[in-house]
């Protein structure tokens, strides 16, 4: 039996986590996982020291604002270490956390997995010093990391994007559209307002306003599609606070509702990938504390924020970041992408391309696991 410490603080991480756990499970050899998820880690056999949700913070001033509870979540996980005899760590994206982290294993000699690379390309580069001296093997997911990883010497496998494999739809949009009521000449606009409170709390109440504003000039059907990290409470209380009706999906029904929406009004993240890949019109926005966006502006390499962007290398999807978050430009932008079929045209041609980017040749997860259990065979044998 084999014991693995994994991480995974949030939506996706989870998601591609989950993937992984499931081609261990098929393993002949006997594998023990603990560490931090949310429910699809529970429901896969995961001993969850801590639930994802407790560590779902984001911005400097935040995180700095959460210190004492995540150093007590270190100390678990090491402690947990410790007593389970761990043979590997797996950590998933969630750098500022999960780097250090790797610290603390590497130097009780265990094994550090680390998959979904930090985005030295985008911001704070001088990270790769932290990921050299202390990741024994790193797995990334787009082409052109793997440029910066050879330069610097660091073990690592190109994986692809998990993504892509995994998106699917279940029924088509006339379906979708009959089992919701959808009428003839109604159009879906569907908020994603991201996977943490803090995104919830200052993203929320302005989309909520854009569609208001929208929903006088345009006949409108508004869904909400919910991260499985929040619960639908705190939805509905944004909702009845700004006396609107609408029907909020969760992630089992999320592609279908994407590929049938007209528009999407969506938090940067990597959804912005899922929304790309389905075809579906988007607008991408952000907003954290004032003083963190200021602080992490001054670490940025690159000039676009959305990863449909970034791969693209030019700005396809309108970004509103910051102050320009407002409901008079998400309501400007938005109602461009329900009535002007040139600019639809365009950035649904530009998606096909993105597609294309994260083409795959295997399965993530089965490279990974290979590389992992390969390494463990030979270093228990």
């Amino acid at each position: 039996m084999k014991n693995i410490f994994i991480l995974a603080a949030e939506n996706s991480a989870e998601k591609y986590g989950a993937l992984l756990l499931e081609q261990f499970k098929k393993s002949k050899t006997k594998y023990r996982f603990f560490g931090a998820g949310g429910d699809k880690f529970k429901d896969l056999g995961v001993d969850l020291i801590v639930h994802s949700r407790e560590l779902s913070i984001v911005g400097i001033i935040e995180v700095i604002g959460h210190l004492f509870k995540l150093k007590k979540y270190m100390d678990l996980f090491l402690k947990a270490a410790g007593e389970k005899r761990c043979d590997a760590a797996i950590l998933i994206d969630y750098p500022d956390f999960n780097l250090r982290l790797a610290k603390k294993f590497k130097k009780l000699g265990i094994p550090v997995y680390y998959y979904i690379s930090p985005t030295v390309w985008a911001w704070r580069y001088n990270r790769i010093k932290t990921i050299k001296k202390y990741v024994d093997h790193l797995f990334v997911i787009f082409p052109f990391e793997k440029e910066i990883y050879e330069k610097e010497d660091i073990p690592f496998t190109y994986t692809g994007h998990p993504l892509l494999g995994q998106i699917k739809r279940k029924i088509s949009n006339n379906e979708f559209k009959k089992k919701y009521g959808i009428k003839k000449n109604e159009k879906i606009l569907t908020l994603l307002p991201g996977s943490r409170m803090s995104e919830i709390s200052s993203l929320f109440p302005v989309m909520l306003n854009a569609y208001s504003n929208l929903v006088e000039k345009i006949s409108l059907k508004i869904f909400i599609l919910k991260a499985d990290s929040v619960e639908k409470k705190v939805l509905e209380k944004h909702l009845s606070d700004k006396n609107i009706n609408a029907s909020i999906i969760d992630q089992t029904e999320g592609y279908d509702l994407i590929g049938s929406s007209d528009a999407v009004i969506s938090t940067c993240g990597t959804s912005n990938l899922e929304i790309a890949v389905l075809g579906t019109p988007f607008v991408a926005v952000y907003k954290v504390n004032g003083l963190s966006y200021i602080l992490g502006r001054g670490f940025l390499k690159i000039s676009n924020y959305s990863i449909v962007n970034i791969l693209l290398n030019k700005k396809v999807v309108d970004e509103l970041i910051q102050n320009d978050f407002t409901e008079e430009n998400v309501t400007a932008s938005i109602e461009e992408l329900l009535v002007n079929k040139s600019r639809i045209r365009e950035m649904k041609s530009e998606f096909k391309k993105v597609k294309n980017l994260l083409k795959l040749e295997s399965i993530p997860s089965k490279i990974i696991f290979d590389k992992i259990e390969t390494d463990l065979m030979q270093r228990f044998n």
